[in-house]
């Protein structure tokens, strides 16, 4: 008699835990689930597409774009690596591309090709959407970050957002306030060397080929030995020996007066070269 209450008691005692474990799982939220494995955005995920800045935070500039990727969608964000220099370069800043999800809680940002300077930014964070502030914390974390119209660092960043602009021909330019701006009409100047064979390309003094490996790895690391015609682009223009920035052309300065001294020709004298110039060079 006495066993038969034990197993009696003991198999309540199992149907009240399963009970109780069963109530435990219906009071999770439904997307605390879902989020850490979701493909898709859900609606409210869907509502954070658009551009972000911020001038102080890690987030510097943030484009979740609609662009889909797979079943995630395309990210691009300009973040501090929180590195400072005193000589140069210095990889003070970084340019993320990858992916995200998100619910209505959190975001998950992923980007294989992030360095190990920016992998502490990538990941799942919390969020949190107020008028036009959008907040992502995670412990250890916070930034405060603003919607804009647009946001670029690049004119090709903006054909990646959802930007209203004229009906006409025309192409982005990207301000130096960093944001977009469309042109009518405005076209980059056409390649005269796109597109041609290896033929054409040698007969055409403005251009040249482009011989490489016919075959690598993925990586990159390991090609064939044997070389193939590539592709053809445009010939590096001949500089322009000078003795003084008088002889140069417009916006450009003579090397030479800026102490790089090469010999021309047979000319006894020192000589240069034509090149760029912001200001004038100095007269010392």
């Amino acid at each position: 008699m006495f066993s038969k209450k034990l197993f009696v008691l003991a198999a309540l005692s199992l149907t009240s835990l399963a009970s109780t474990a069963g109530c435990s799982l219906d009071a999770s939220p439904d997307d605390e689930i879902v989020e850490g494995s979701e493909a898709e955005l859900s609606a409210a995920g869907k509502a954070l597409i658009g551009s972000y800045v911020d001038d102080s935070g890690a987030f510097r500039g943030l484009i979740l774009t609609s662009k889909k990727a797979g079943q995630a969608n395309e990210f691009i964000a300009d973040v501090s690596t929180g590195i400072v220099c005193i000589t140069t370069p210095c990889p003070s800043s970084e340019r993320i591309t990858g992916t995200f999800t998100a619910g209505t809680k959190t975001i998950n940002f992923k980007a294989p090709t992030a360095s190990a300077h920016v992998q502490h930014l990538l990941g799942r964070f919390n969020y949190l959407v107020q008028g036009d502030k959008l907040s992502l914390s995670r412990k250890g974390f916070a930034q405060s970050l603003e919607k804009v119209t647009s946001y670029c660092a690049e004119a090709s960043d903006c054909y990646a957002q959802d930007i209203i602009h004229p009906m006409c021909l025309g192409a982005f330019s990207c301000s130096t306030e960093n944001t977009c701006s469309w042109k009518c009409g405005s076209f980059p100047p056409p390649d005269p060397c796109a597109g041609l064979d290896l033929d054409a390309c040698t007969a055409e003094p403005a251009c040249q080929p482009v011989f490489g490996p016919s075959a690598c790895t993925a990586d990159g690391r390991i090609c064939t030995a044997d070389m193939a015609y590539k592709g053809c682009k445009e010939a590096p223009q001949a500089e322009t020996a000078c003795m003084s920035s008088a002889s140069c052309p417009k916006g450009t300065h003579c090397s030479t007066e800026d102490g790089v001294c090469n010999p021309v020709g047979m000319l006894a004298v020192c000589g240069g070269t034509c090149v760029p110039s912001s200001a004038p060079p100095s007269a010392d």
